[in-house]
């Protein structure tokens, strides 16, 4: 294997240091002179007409400086979602800013701009809304039947968005199933639980241009959606790209209601206006769409597949945004193509309720499918006595098998059964006992779960960007400053690019620095989502370091009397190579190609060149050459209080195809958070709604449950299996998506081999154990 100075090495996190002592980068932190601070009105109704807005009294209120109002704000249909083109052939266009139809609680009617947050506080109060109420539907089954209220004109029986693929002959293939089985899987609505809130700061110049900086996952989405939501040109809207971003998980994957209306009110008053959402304003601005899953498979008596039907019924809330895309991710990657069956339909709805908009969130559609069909997978192998490890490898793919969602693509690297085997030996599968064999009242299982297809971007995918850009400049002390679009969530990945970069130019890492950078002077990068960013942010990092270090040894070449194609980089130094002697240091190199004409040395004025001029620097801007997917198995090991219901997760084992390791310790960090919120998601996460108002009842984190350092099991152990992914970034493929998409999954069969009761709706609450074994 090839060895490397620091791909593969757990650098120290270049942030870190600012991060622990304030973190002044966040977004929340931006202030600027003379700032406002907006509130925003929201419905208490969840379906309304707005007959009057008066908001007189609020005006008069001392420090109120505007007040904004549905008529004020252009009313432009769109899709808010950042990865995709504004108005997307294949997204639905229902979004607007604010509007007189209320469709759920918690919409934003009104505005306020004013001195402080208090004031704009007191002021909503003084804005007298009066209102139509209109019938309500909140279940997606119910808002589908006849007779239903109507949320939306263009989408009869509140069906956004109905897709169905098709492969083989599914009748046929049901009647060559020696078993069929049958099943209903129903997942719940989450919140994405990042800690920096929703917040922006909007600065309107004299000529009415748009500066923003806000805690957002795309600068150039969020540029692309302000501009066409307000009805200016793009080159009208400059998007800061923040240093980092206090967590987002595909939280802030979209266009908020702040951004628009803060560049309003900023419009309106001549001042930046600072917006700012509280953790319940958060709550009810994005969360994991439930999805409702009929499963039907037919199988041979070995358990090969012949025949599978799907049926996913997805709440998009109020306005479809992500919804119309996360049915699609949900079918095709995260039901239909991870396993091999000839003969299979999936069937997809994402209907309008008066719920609240659902957004984006790590696994985008997959963990919900995820549960629903390695829950049925399980059952499959309990009920013919079927070895599970041998069961899902022949109903899986192959290294070499042609990519099954993506035309012309090959799963060049796959190691799924590396991960299962590797899995199950280390957490001791083969020995575990049959369901519901433990004695007392205390019960152990052991489970596992694995999802066999995923992505590493979005090559293949119609209508979703998906290319990147970097610049990587040298400086006279021989560090590298590197501009890209590329935002940091929390994730770490500033620390891979900088390694990227430093391996490249043979440099310290800490030599490497991720600069300033906005929509303005950076290239072009698409979000950071979908697993993409070290494979295709990185590739085009590397892509611009490999640039900057051709000019590098051109230049030296004319310094140094040498063919630069004989000329090597090591420890900032230029040599030729095997010539340890004729070695020059990178920064005498850099400084000559931006010295005067006559440099005066110590043996007086020594003349440049022309040839060797010019700062150092190297540009990239492409679009990543495949989408290897990476794959995953995950086993746990439970307890289950069959007095209380309790359930504890005790021991995981984790195994990944990662192609090639960049950075341990920030990949095993993605294993385990990754985890916990793949618990939370299994085990006690659930937003709860009033069912005849709709208003959001947990809306902090005393009410809305989350694992903790005492809910978290004490081992996670994670396998880095290492493939060399020949199109990526010195072999790395995808990662921290899956980490989330698989426990869920795991988490329920351990449940069952502990206890025998198969819950087939998540969350898995004690409730539901004891109902599960009769004790309820």
């Amino acid at each position: 294997m090839t060895e490397f100075r620091t791909i593969g090495r757990s650098i120290p996190r270049p942030d870190a240091f600012d991060k622990v002592t304030g973190g002044k980068h966040y977004p929340v932190n931006v202030s600027l002179p003379g700032m406002l601070h907006a509130k925003l009105l929201r419905s208490p109704l969840p379906h309304a007409r707005i007959l009057s807005i008066d908001t007189s009294e609020a005006e008069r209120l001392p420090g109120v400086r505007a007040v904004l109002v549905p008529d004020e704000v252009p009313r432009i249909p769109l899709t808010p979602v950042y990865f995709t083109p504004v108005q997307s052939p294949t997204m639905v266009q229902d979004f607007v800013v604010m509007s007189r139809q209320v469709r759920w609680a918690g919409q934003p009617v009104a505005a306020v701009a004013a001195d402080t947050p208090e004031i704009a506080e007191q002021a909503l109060e003084l804005i007298a809304v009066e209102y139509e109420e209109l019938p309500t539907v909140f279940d997606p089954e119910e808002a589908m039947a006849e007779g239903a209220p109507q949320l939306h004109e263009h989408a009869p029986g509140n069906i956004a968005k109905h897709e169905v693929f098709s492969m083989g002959d599914l009748e046929q293939g049901f009647a060559e199933a020696d078993h069929v089985f049958e099943g209903v899987y129903q997942t719940q609505r989450v919140h994405t639980c990042y800690m920096e809130p929703r917040v922006c700061v909007v600065d309107s110049d004299t000529d009415g241009r748009l500066t923003v900086w806000s805690s957002m996952q795309h600068a150039f989405g969020l540029r692309e959606k302000l501009a066409f939501a307000l009805g200016i040109p793009e080159s009208r809207v400059n998007v800061v790209k923040p240093r980092y971003i206090g967590g987002g998980f595909g939280g802030k994957l979209d266009m908020g209601f702040i951004e628009p209306i803060a560049a309003l009110l900023s419009r309106k008053t001549g001042r930046p206006v600072r917006a700012e959402q509280s953790r319940g304003e958060d709550f009810i601005t994005t969360a994991r769409h439930p999805i409702k899953v009929y499963l039907r498979t037919g199988v041979k008596k070995d358990g090969t597949f012949t025949a599978r039907h799907i049926k996913s019924i997805l709440d998009a809330g109020a306005h479809a945004t992500h919804g119309s895309e996360v049915i699609m991710v949900h079918g095709l990657f995260g039901t239909l193509f991870p396993w091999k069956c000839p003969n299979q339909t999936w069937e997809g709805f994402a209907v309008y309720t008066n719920n609240m908009i659902g957004g984006g969130y790590r696994g985008y559609g997959a963990p919900q499918g995820c549960f629903a069909v390695e829950s049925q997978n399980d059952e499959i192998c309990e009920a013919l006595g079927l070895d599970p490890i041998e069961f899902r490898l022949r109903n899986t793919w192959r290294e070499g098998d042609p990519h099954p969602a993506i035309e012309g693509h090959t799963l060049n690297t796959y190691r799924l059964e590396d991960c299962l085997r590797q899995g199950a030996e280390r957490i001791g599968f083969g020995e575990r006992r049959p369901a519901a064999s433990g004695e007392g009242t205390k019960r152990r299982g052991i489970g596992f779960a694995c999802h066999p297809l995923w992505v590493s971007g979005c090559v293949g995918f119609p209508d979703i960007y998906e290319h990147a850009g970097a610049i990587v400049k040298l400086n006279r002390d021989a560090t590298a400053d590197v501009v890209t679009a590329c935002v940091d969530l929390g994730c770490g990945q500033i620390t891979v690019l900088t390694q990227i970069v430093a391996e490249e130019l043979q440099l310290p890492p800490e030599s490497v620095r991720l600069s300033y950078a906005d929509t303005d002077i950076a290239p072009f990068d698409a979000p950071t989502h979908a697993s993409r960013a070290t494979y295709s942010a990185g590739l085009a990092v590397q892509a611009a370091a490999r640039d900057a270090r051709r000019r590098l040894l051109e230049a030296a070449g004319h310094v140094m009397g040498a063919d630069p194609q004989t000329l090597v980089l090591e420890e900032g130094r230029v040599m030729v190579r095997g010539q340890p002697d004729s070695a020059r240091p990178m920064a005498e190199i850099i400084a000559r190609a931006e010295a005067p004409w006559i440099e005066v040395g110590p043996e007086g004025p020594v003349p440049t060149t022309l040839e060797e001029k010019g700062t150092i620097m190297g540009l990239a801007c492409q679009a990543p050459p495949s989408n290897p997917s990476p794959v995953g198995a995950e086993f746990v090991e439970v307890e289950v209080d069959t007095e209380t219901g309790e359930v504890k997760v005790l021991r995981v084992v984790y195994a990944h195809d990662v192609g090639r390791l960049l950075h341990r310790s920030g990949a095993e960090g993605q294993v385990e958070g990754g985890f916990q919120q793949g618990m939370g998601y299994a085990l006690m996460e659930q937003m709860v709604f009033d069912e005849e108002t709709g208003a959001h009842l947990t809306g902090d984190f005393l009410d809305y449950k989350i694992p903790t350092a005492v809910e978290m099991p004490r081992s996670i152990e994670a396998i880095f299996i290492e493939s060399d992914e020949p199109s990526g970034p010195y072999g790395a493929k995808s990662l921290s998506e899956m980490c989330l998409i698989v426990p869920a999954a795991a988490i329920a069969n351990a449940v069952y081999n502990a206890t025998g009761a198969r819950i087939r709706d998540l969350p898995i609450t004690p409730e539901k154990v004891l109902r599960a074994l009769g004790k309820l």
